[in-house]
């Protein structure tokens, strides 16, 4: 790949900050890190991007405007995950008094659909409760502890030429995955309210999370950890995240993180 093409376009929200980390990973998909400090309040239009865009506050606040829907008030740290499915614009407005750290994703729903099944793809829409002909929208959440210093690793990489780019890859595909994993946890929360877990269930979860920790190269699919402890799918990854207050693949990066 050019140098041309690794150099993404500047979004407004990168406009007056360090400069940060700024690539175009394929024709679509971008990952852009940086950090603004806005003087005055002034208001952007910008036009959304078609696919997902997720972006990740640090720190800093904003105000956000979608065609149809309430203002928004995002204040760091923050997830922000943004699904549009045509063309669109929004209006944004950065907040002085701090710093504003960002890290953003870019995926097209093509890249979306090569990376994921059908069944994923469902979830992201049902998770963003939007259909595809849906007006764009957005949902606001708490960053996932095993995204936070995210922007400290991509600064501190030393990596150069095609290693970098596929390190760079790497982390853009696992924030949507993070992204994805958390939208689906309302839906869990639900299941959860209506979950009843036995001693003898509980013991079983106790099992799977010493399973992962044993097995944490090359860990069992959810289907395999289910026949070993005796859970069906919905108990296990319900039961889990009751329990632990943490998924079964938020848990395996947090081992993997603490293990490095």
């Amino acid at each position: 790949m050019d140098s041309q093409k690794l150099s993404a376009r500047k979004s407004k929200l990168s406009q007056g900050g360090d400069g940060g980390v700024q690539m175009l990973l394929r024709g679509d998909i971008s990952l852009t890190s940086g950090s603004v400090n806005p003087q005055h309040a002034i208001w952007q239009d910008e036009q959304l991007f078609v696919g997902l865009k997720i972006i990740i506050i640090e720190s800093g606040e904003l105000l956000c405007r979608f065609p149809q829907q309430a203002e928004r008030h995002i204040k760091g740290p923050a997830l922000c995950a943004v699904w549009s499915q045509d063309l669109a614009h929004a209006s944004q407005c950065l907040l002085p008094g701090a710093d504003l750290n960002y890290t953003a994703v870019n995926i097209s729903t093509h890249s979306l659909s090569q990376h994921l099944c059908a069944d994923s793809i469902n979830t992201l829409t049902a998770g963003m409760q939007l259909d595809l002909s849906a007006n764009p929208g957005m949902r606001i959440q708490a960053t996932p502890k095993c995204l936070s210093g995210l922007r400290a690793q991509l600064f501190t990489n030393p990596l150069q030429g095609v290693a970098r780019q596929l390190y760079m890859t790497g982390k853009a595909l696992e924030i949507v995955a993070h992204t994805l994993d958390s939208l689906v946890s309302e839906d869990i929360t639900l299941q959860q309210s209506t979950l009843r877990l036995s001693s003898c269930d509980i013991a079983r979860l106790h099992d799977v999370k010493n399973l992962l920790a044993e097995h944490i190269d090359s860990p069992p699919s959810i289907r395999d950890l289910s026949a070993k402890v005796g859970l069906n799918t919905r108990k296990l990854t319900a039961g889990f995240r009751r329990l632990f207050n943490q998924s079964i693949y938020g848990y395996l990066q947090t081992l993997r993180l603490e293990t490095a």
